[in-house]
């Protein structure tokens, strides 16, 4: 997005934080993280703020009054788990709504501003994993507590998955893309050979959905904060445990397993984690995100492109490592 256009929307916002909100900008600064969507750290004279901007082609929230409704729920949940004593920002309302409305139609949420760094992915030490566990340990046992959705937004599903397979396939065979052809020519291995009873008994809740390295906030000390609850809905726990373990402790090819180890401990401090859960939790995680990351569509999509080959490389891992994740995983 050119930048005078982001300058006009900040303008615009900072006149509604004014009018709405009675904060006075003063500065704004565009946090370049995410896609398509637009975040401001807006100093105001009630403290600093974080501001994110909806894109109308990343939800398309203006047409679809369903997902703007989801996302309202989302963000008070946010706002709950926050006074919960989860580490999280906490959310501004205004007459019970969490999502704002410019006059011309500008969908933006008013956030607690929280100090803290994101980190490369697999780089996260033992006292920043200990302490993201423990966190997300205490936000799952007190999610349990919100009556879940009518159905699961995800359920594992052999038949399903293959559906989404042949259409990516066809996709990839149509553009030549032999590098994401051979990408499905593994994941269509991994898949025929998995034995999906065993995600029959995962209890389903409400979870993050989205808990990787770029929605953490870390300070030298630990953890900070764990952000952008956006995508948060009924499904399966446990994924969020396969996620920020993969995001955190995965590198060059290995899992560290002493950040494994301190992740899993903390997150003990809330719920337990019982022998098959960690392996279960992967093999789920990679039937949610290959189906997604394994497209010709995202290979040559330019404002994902760079975040695609740290995925893939997690993708190919749980590939690499499917007849033996219970070995690796399940002793930490």
């Amino acid at each position: 997005m050119p930048e005078d256009t982001k300058v006009s929307l900040a303008a615009e916002i900072a006149a509604h934080l004014k009018d709405a909100f009675g904060l006075s900008v003063s500065e704004a600064a565009v946090i370049d993280k995410g896609w398509l969507n637009i975040k401001w750290k807006m100093v105001t004279d009630q403290g600093p703020r974080f501001i994110k901007y909806y894109h109308p082609d990343r939800y398309k929230l203006n047409t679809r009054p369903e997902r703007r409704i989801a996302i309202e729920k989302t963000l008070r949940i946010q706002h709950g788990l926050n006074g919960a004593g989860v580490p999280c920002p906490k959310v501004f309302q205004q007459n019970g709504h969490y999502i704002q409305e410019t006059p011309s139609g500008l969908l933006y949420t008013i956030l607690e501003w929280t100090d803290g760094y994101t980190a490369e992915a697999g780089s996260l030490n033992t006292t920043q994993m200990y302490q993201l566990g423990e966190a997300a340990g205490k936000m799952h046992k007190w999610l349990r507590s919100v009556p879940p959705l009518n159905k699961p937004a995800w359920k594992p599903d052999k038949e399903l998955y293959l559906k989404g397979w042949r259409e990516n396939r066809e996709k990839a065979q149509a553009a030549g893309d032999e590098i994401v052809l051979e990408w499905l020519s593994r994941s269509r291995q991994v898949i025929e050979a998995m034995d999906f009873r065993m995600l029959e008994s995962c209890p389903a809740g409400w979870l993050h959905w989205d808990l990787w390295v770029d929605n953490i906030l870390l300070n030298p000390q630990g953890l900070t904060a764990i952000v952008d609850f956006d995508r948060m809905t009924t499904a399966y726990q446990e994924i969020d445990i396969a996620r920020a373990v993969l995001s955190g402790a995965l590198r060059n090819g290995a899992i560290n397993r002493e950040a494994a180890q301190a992740f899993l401990n903390g997150y003990r401090e809330h719920l337990e984690v019982p022998y098959g859960m960690i392996s279960r939790a992967m093999y789920m995680l990679y039937l949610v995100e290959s189906i997604w990351w394994l497209r010709t569509e995202v290979r040559l999509e330019g404002e994902i492109r760079a975040l695609l080959h740290r995925f893939v490389e997690e993708m190919h891992w749980i590939e690499d490592h499917w007849t033996t994740l219970p070995d690796q995983l399940e002793s930490l």
